[in-house]
């Protein structure tokens, strides 16, 4: 399988703990601080390579950076896991994007973001000439990306398709953009759709687990997921529902924990697997994210995941 993951790219700054903000004009101290690669297209895109990597799968990052040192560093960490670079491109006159994540003692998290480079992603970016080299695309974060959100996003999604290509969704809550507007126009045209709760009740209208799959589905998805944390995650198809439980596991944060949750899940459904085996395997590979600090460190093998879920 050849898989392309597009969307946000970033420098993901990790603090913790930090369980309240310092007063006005003065500081606070933590224990631990990471500068790793972030983003959720460029955390799937190292998801999608270490899951492919026993059966010699590729995984590229479509993007953009900042002509800067962090873009650079970015660029040489992505291509250091294995990651097909090509498509990332430098933007020379923006700063690569910065999410800034605050994990909290429980292993919470909230984020300060600067989106850079990002904002520049637009539809031109990923011509047919790129997707064609591709089995299945992954658009991750559409939400915090105003050129490919919407009928850019739907733009692209149709011609992928088209190419013979699937199609998978992952979007983010990007207030006080309208989600919903952002994210409709697209799922016509995908294959996945992979928000958790507050992402999904944002995009479609309704509160129950039962009623967003059900209004997922309505939009011509062949399969609708949504990551419920501590519950585990509920998948659907037209023909077939199932609840997953989540693995009791020691978090130490939940930082790339759903892009690991998400690239999981493409991997199983393109392997023709039931709804309670994907469920299983993403969910596995969502705990296991969970249990190392930032979004990479606690990305798992296929083999790895099948050992902890013990399938």
């Amino acid at each position: 399988m050849r898989v392309l993951s597009a969307g946000f790219v970033c420098g993901d700054l990790v603090l913790r703990p930090v369980d309240s903000l310092p007063p006005a004009d003065g500081n606070l101290f933590v224990e631990q601080a990471a500068l790793t690669i972030g983003g959720c297209a460029a955390n799937a895109a190292v998801a999608f390579r270490r899951l492919l990597a026993e059966e010699g799968g590729v995984a590229a990052i479509a993007g953009r950076v900042g002509d800067d040192p962090l873009g650079r560093l970015l660029r040489d960490a992505l291509a250091a896991e294995g990651v097909d670079t090509a498509a990332l491109l430098a933007t020379p006159d923006v700063a690569t994007a910065v999410n800034t994540a605050l994990v909290t003692s429980s292993g919470g998290r909230s984020f300060y973001v600067f989106p850079g480079a990002c904002a520049r992603l637009g539809p031109d970016d990923l011509p047919d000439s790129l997707l064609m080299q591709f089995d299945h695309l992954h658009l991750a974060a559409i939400g915090a990306l105003p050129g490919l959100a919407g009928d850019a996003a739907a733009d692209v999604a149709c011609r992928a398709r088209a190419l013979g290509l699937t199609v998978s969704l992952d979007i983010t809550l990007n207030p006080p953009r309208d989600t919903a507007a952002d994210v409709l126009p697209l799922l016509p045209h995908v294959d996945l759709f992979l928000p958790n709760l507050a992402e999904a009740q944002a995009a479609l209208g309704g509160q129950e687990v039962d009623e967003l799959l059900s209004r997922g589905l309505a939009y011509g998805v062949r399969l609708m997921g949504l990551k419920l944390g501590e519950r585990g995650s509920a998948l659907a198809t037209r023909d077939r529902r199932a609840v997953v439980p989540a693995f009791p596991v020691a978090v130490v944060d939940t930082v790339g924990a759903g892009d690991a949750w998400s690239a999981a899940v493409v991997y199983g459904w393109r392997h023709g697997w039931s709804l309670e085996r994907i469920g299983r395997f993403a969910n596995a590979a969502g705990a296991l994210a969970t249990m190392q600090p930032g979004a990479i460190a606690g990305l798992a093998t296929a083999a790895e995941i099948r050992r902890f879920a013990g399938l």
